[in-house]
């Protein structure tokens, strides 16, 4: 898991939706959806991607001010076909619109046997992996997929295309052991680099260009970012957005409004969430069995010299997040500071950090 190293201050994670949740309902958004969104957001810090935590809530406050993310959205949803369906976000926050499509996906599942939903009118919402897990939770396979405006080299261009179009692919195991694989399809998420460029911290060679098309360690120079490997994540980051734009007729690559630019411009995302029922191929407790044991078998392979052990797709996670439940969320002071602005704008107590309590 890539990271970006800064000074931190620890904070307690009930603390934290607490105080998100407050932010959120200052700017319109109802008591049941802010906590929602609160809870996404803590939860990805939990799991250790602060690229896709609390750190963007500043962000979404702005849009809401502007008034291109919509406090209190009219999102809709069109059956198309036996599996198949639409949902239009109402150009409301993106977490409460995949949050739909992921429920009518798993309705659709239920009684057809798959369901598939795209999306369409629709924000940044926040990492997959909740949406992936939640359809696990449900005894079923999740496939989510989005995207987002042109940040990532095509393998070969000095000029982005698409962006970090991430994909999420879970599946229920027995034993806490469910695998959920949630990467974007850049070396980093862009998220990762405005986190260092608030915490003033340089980023490792081979992440990102400048302008010129050159390697660059200083985060306010990012131009775009390279695929991970090369070829097969820029192909693969190519056919996601076929996957959100296409099917609800969402702007794909270079047509889609930049997250950072126009607060007062709608974004328009797309997305897909597919989810396959497991009960008309084998019982459920059945395949989380099989997962389970697919899990020892792997991780009880040798590792390799640098290595403690081999781990399972969405191990590092769940074992972050305990960590973090028991000591904390750490942040990155300036995120936590304009967290804490934001926070006393709303009438709220500021976060403390554990270190001074």
């Amino acid at each position: 898991m890539a990271k970006i190293f800064h000074d931190t201050l620890t904070v307690d994670k009930d603390d934290l939706l607490a105080v998100c949740e407050g932010i959120l309902m200052h700017e319109g958004v109802p008591k049941a959806d802010a906590n929602y969104v609160a809870w996404h957001l803590v939860e990805t810090n939990l799991r250790g991607t602060d690229s896709h935590g609390v750190a963007r809530l500043p962000h979404y406050v702005r849009r809401l001010k502007e008034g291109s993310i919509l406090a209190q959205p009219t999102i809709s949803f069109e059956q198309r076909a036996p599996s198949l369906g639409l949902v239009d976000g109402g150009h409301g926050l993106g977490h409460l619109v995949m949050r739909r499509a992921t429920e009518e996906a798993a309705r659709l599942a239920e009684t057809n046997g798959a369901g598939w939903v795209a999306v369409r009118n629709s924000s940044h919402c926040g990492a997959l992996a909740p949406f992936g897990l939640q359809l696990a939770e449900r005894g079923m396979i999740g496939i989510v997929f989005t995207h987002v405006d042109p940040m990532v080299l095509p393998y070969g261009s000095r000029a982005p295309f698409c962006g970090t179009n991430p994909i999420c692919v879970s599946a229920p195991g027995a034993n806490d052991r469910t695998l959920c694989l949630d990467m974007a399809t850049s070396v980093v998420p862009w998220n990762l680099v405005a986190n260092a460029q608030q915490e003033k911290s340089e980023i490792p060679t081979g992440w990102a260009v400048d302008k010129n098309g050159n390697d660059t360690t200083h985060p306010d120079e990012v131009a775009a970012l390279y695929p991970f490997g090369r070829h097969k994540g820029s192909g693969l980051g190519i056919m996601i957005d076929v996957f959100s734009a296409m099917l609800g007729e969402a702007p794909y690559g270079p047509d889609i409004p930049k997250m950072y630019g126009n607060m007062k411009e709608h974004r328009r995302l797309g997305g897909l969430v597919g989810a396959i029922n497991i009960r008309p191929f084998v019982g459920v407790e059945d395949f989380e069995a099989r997962i389970s044991e697919m899990v020892s078998r792997l991780c009880g392979l040798p590792p390799m010299n640098g290595f403690d052990r081999v781990h399972f797709p969405g191990e590092p996670e769940l074992e972050t997040k305990r960590q973090r439940e028991k000591e904390g969320i750490p942040i990155g002071i300036n995120i936590l500071e304009g967290l804490n602005a934001l926070a006393i704008s709303a009438g709220l107590s500021p976060l403390q950090s554990r270190q001074t309590e």
